[in-house]
């Protein structure tokens, strides 16, 4: 039996994990056993998660600080199980510095090791590719320009594509999906993406909220959707959301994200991976984010790159509006997606831009991904 050991950190960590899991089980002919710490979508493709993923679903200094003794005792204990176990290989999904950790105690353990998702060393703190190298096998890289970077500093690298644009149709047929959702055909439908963590929401629900309200005030015919990837953050939202002066009509929706973006005429998107799927899906979109003043002032001494925004970073340009700190603000936000409303030529170029993306992305990750781990422990598709 090959042994699979896997810890994912975040809703997005959980969905490339899911469909890794799915390609490794297609290719691998005997029995495949995948333990460690997952989500909803890697536990219906039989994952066995020994510890709550929600648990690693941090950032920010002031956060990660806040939650240092649970992560630390969660990293011992996980580090612990898994050198018992002694699985074939361990797949790290994302959550860089609780992977990397693990992934190095397991290299010197003589157990092969993969990280799944690059770092965004080629964004900020570029020194971490040798703490990264003393750690890990093998990096599966889903931009283009990740695996020269790798390359250079001889360590092994492969670009498999992003499992996102291989999943994701060109063309998307918006009202099946609303028949889907049972959402309404004749209204102008807004999926308002406002993340999977607890301080995303609580930073950005206000602004978002009275951006909705401007929205809707402007265009009567509107409906705003909130999709969420667990009952946490639905229940944070939907308390926000009862609190405030709201305006106009909404709906929330629990574990159907990308049928949600499939469903809509537009998106307001926090920054991060789902920035990225709302692209794929060819919905013209703004991008925002908050962050507290000591992470931004952190960042800022670090950071090497124009753009935060995942489709921008890609292009290496400006194809969608970025609206952070204090220009995330509602009036600002609201007259952009008002703009984009009313301008079809402008809608049709952002659209463009992110079909050339999708092809650029399409390249079977999974598929890719699992034959390059089953190649590393030496198992022949």
């Amino acid at each position: 039996m090959l042994k699979v050991a896997m810890i994912a950190g975040e809703a997005s960590g959980d969905m490339l994990a899911s469909s890794l899991i799915s390609a490794l089980k297609e290719q691998y002919h005997g029995e495949i056993e995948f333990v460690g710490i997952g989500g909803t979508m890697m536990k219906q493709a039989s994952f066995i998660s020994w510890h709550n993923m929600e648990t690693l679903s941090v950032m920010g200094y002031i956060e990660v600080i806040k939650s240092l003794p649970e992560l630390i005792k969660l990293r011992y204990t996980v580090l612990k199980q898994l050198l018992s176990y002694k699985p074939d290989v361990f797949i790290g999904v994302d959550a860089p510095d609780f992977n990397f950790f693990i992934e190095h105690k397991l290299k010197q353990a003589g157990i092969k090791t993969v990280h799944y998702i690059s770092p965004t060393i080629w964004a900020w703190r570029y020194e971490r590719i040798h703490k990264i190298k003393q750690s890990t096998d093998l990096m599966l890289c889903i931009f283009p320009f990740e695996e020269a970077i790798y390359t250079k500093e001889k360590m092994k690298a492969k670009f498999i594509g992003h499992p996102m644009a291989n999943a994701i149709e060109m063309s998307i047929d918006t009202q099946h999906y609303r028949n889907q959702l049972s959402l309404p055909t004749d209204k102008i439908i807004y999926t308002v993406l406002s993340g999977s963590r607890k301080r995303e929401i609580d930073s950005l629900a206000t602004t978002l909220i009275d951006t909705c309200n401007l929205i809707h005030n402007n265009i009567p015919n509107s409906i705003f959707v909130f999709p969420f990837a667990n009952q946490t953050t639905q229940a944070m939202m939907k308390e926000h959301l009862q609190m405030a002066s709201v305006k106009f009509p909404y709906q929330l929706v629990l574990n159907r994200t990308r049928e949600t973006l499939k469903a809509c005429d537009y998106a307001i998107a926090k920054s991060g991976t789902v920035s990225l799927e709302a692209a794929l899906c060819k919905k013209p979109m703004l991008i925002c984010y908050k962050i507290n003043k000591f992470t931004e002032w952190m960042l800022r001494r670090k950071i090497t790159i124009k753009y935060v925004g995942q489709p921008n970073i890609i292009a290496g340009k400006e194809i969608v509006k970025e609206f952070l700190q204090e220009d995330a603000n509602p009036q600002a936000m609201s007259n952009y997606m008002i703009e984009l409303y009313n301008n079809p030529e402008k809608r049709q170029t952002m659209i463009t831009e992110f079909e050339k993306l999708h092809q650029q992305l399409r390249q079977d990750a999974s598929i890719e991904g699992a034959q390059a781990i089953l190649n590393l422990v030496e198992y022949k598709c």
